[in-house]
C-alpha cells in the first residue's frame, strides 16, 4: 500500500512538472490563489496630511515651471503597497496639482477619465477648458474631464491654485488601453461659459440638437452642493448625509468609472461601520474628525487625503463641528460587472474597537 501511494505521489509530481512545461496550471493545486472566500486586497489604507504635502508642492512651484518644459506640476498620492502604479488605490489615482498665477497648460486628451476638485482657490479667472468650454474653479467646485476630451488649464489671477486630480488611469493601464494625444493651437471651437450646464437643463427648444458628447462637460458648484447637503432630509447611520454628483444625461454616476460624492458629518456624528467591494479615496473639504479602518484610527482635518481599500471595515467620526468629505469611488465599475456588495457591522453596536492610530 505504501509503495502504491508513493508511486501515485511520484506520478502526480511528474504530471505537475509536465503541466508547468506546457504552460498549464493544475486547478486542484492553485485554486486558492485565484478564487477566495473573501476579497484578497494587496494594499493597505493610507493617509496623506495636507500640512506635509503642500510645502513640497510649493517647493516644486519654484523648481518645476512651464518654461522648463513641464506641462503639469502635480504630485501623486502613492500608496506604499502600490509603488509601480503611482496610485492611491488599485483603480484610482489622485494628485495635488499647482497652477501658479498667470500660468497656462497646453491642451491634451487621454483615455483616462479625470475630475478636478478645487482644493484651494481664490476664484476669478481660474479654469479648465474642456472641449472649448471654460469651467471656472471656485473653491471646492468639482469639474469633469471625461475620457478622450480635449482639456487645458489657465490661471489668469494673481493667486496660486491647488486642485485635487482624480483619474482612473490605474484601471485603464490594467486594461492596457492607455492613450495620450497632445494638442497644438485651438483644438476645439470655443463654447460660451456655462454652455453645457445650460444645455443640460430642464428645457430646450424642440428643434435643438441633443448634447454632442456621450458624457457631459460639467462644473458642479460647491455652493449648490453645500446647500443641498444642509437641506437634505436623508441621513442614515452608515453615512450621515451623503449626496452623489449625478450625470444629468443618464442619471448615472459622475463618470462611467468613478462615482463622486459629498458627505456631511454633523457635529459629533459617529457612523456605523461598513465594508464594500469598492475602493474609495476621500478628501477632507472641511472640519476635523477621524476614520477608523480595520481597527486603526486615521485622524484627519481640512485638506487631508485618505484611501479605504475594498472590503475594509470603516466608520467616520466628526469632532465638535460639522465636517465635509469629498469622495471618489470605483463603485460604478463594480456595479456594471455585477461585483458590488456591501455590509454593515452587526456587532458591538456597529462600531469597531480601535486598536491603534495611523502612523505614516
Amino acid at each position: 500500500m505504501k509503495e502504491d501511494l508513493a508511486e501515485q505521489a511520484d506520478a502526480l509530481e511528474t504530471l505537475h512538472q509536465e503541466l508547468e512545461a506546457a504552460y498549464m496550471a493544475p486547478t486542484w493545486k492553485y485554486i486558492s490563489s485565484f478564487i477566495s472566500k473573501t476579497p484578497k486586497v494587496n494594499y493597505r489604507p493610507w493617509l496623506w496630511k495636507w500640512d506635509d504635502v503642500i510645502p513640497l508642492l510649493m517647493r516644486a512651484g519654484q523648481l518645476i515651471t512651464p518654461e522648463r518644459g513641464a506641462e503639469r506640476r502635480s504630485m501623486e498620492h502613492v500608496n506604499p503597497d502600490l509603488p509601480f502604479s503611482y496610485s492611491a488605490s488599485h483603480t484610482i489615482a489622485t494628485a495635488f496639482q499647482l497652477v501658479r498665477a498667470g500660468e497656462q497648460a497646453p491642451a491634451h486628451r487621454h483615455a483616462a477619465g479625470a475630475i478636478r476638485f478645487a482644493a484651494r482657490s481664490h476664484g476669478g479667472a481660474v479654469y479648465t477648458k474642456v472641449q472649448g468650454e471654460r469651467l471656472m474653479m471656485e473653491e471646492n467646485d468639482l469639474l469633469l474631464t471625461p475620457s478622450g476630451m480635449w482639456h487645458e488649464h489657465a490661471n489668469e489671477t494673481p493667486h496660486d491654485i491647488v486642485w485635487l486630480d482624480v483619474l482612473d488611469f490605474p484601471l485603464v493601464n490594467l486594461l492596457q488601453a492607455s492613450m495620450f494625444w497632445p494638442g497644438e493651437g485651438q483644438v476645439c471651437p470655443d463654447r460660451p461659459d456655462g454652455w453645457s450646464n445650460n444645455r443640460l437643463g430642464l428645457f430646450r427648444p424642440p428643434a435643438d440638437t441633443p448634447y454632442p458628447e456621450a458624457h457631459p462637460v460639467l462644473r458642479y458648484a460647491w455652493t449648490e452642493m453645500r446647500e443641498a447637503l444642509h437641506a437634505s432630509t436623508h441621513s442614515d447611520e452608515r453615512h450621515g448625509v451623503l449626496l452623489e454628483y449625478v450625470n444629468p444625461i443618464n442619471s448615472g454616476p459622475t463618470l462611467p468609472t468613478i462615482s463622486c460624492r459629498a458627505q456631511l458629518l454633523r457635529s459629533h456624528t459617529h457612523t456605523r461601520a461598513l465594508r464594500a467591494t469598492a475602493s474609495t479615496v476621500y478628501f477632507v473639504i472641511g472640519g476635523e474628525g477621524s476614520t477608523i479602518i480595520n481597527g486603526v484610527e486615521f485622524p484627519w482635518r481640512r485638506g487631508d487625503v485618505f484611501v479605504v481599500p475594498p472590503w475594509c471595515w470603516h466608520e467616520h467620526r466628526s469632532a465638535g463641528t460639522d465636517s465635509y468629505l469629498f469622495s471618489a469611488s470605483d463603485q460604478p465599475v463594480m456595479r456594471i460587472l455585477g461585483l458590488y456588495c456591501e455590509e454593515a457591522l452587526g456587532s458591538d453596536g456597529g462600531h469597531q474597537k480601535v486598536e491603534s492610530t495611523f502612523q505614516s
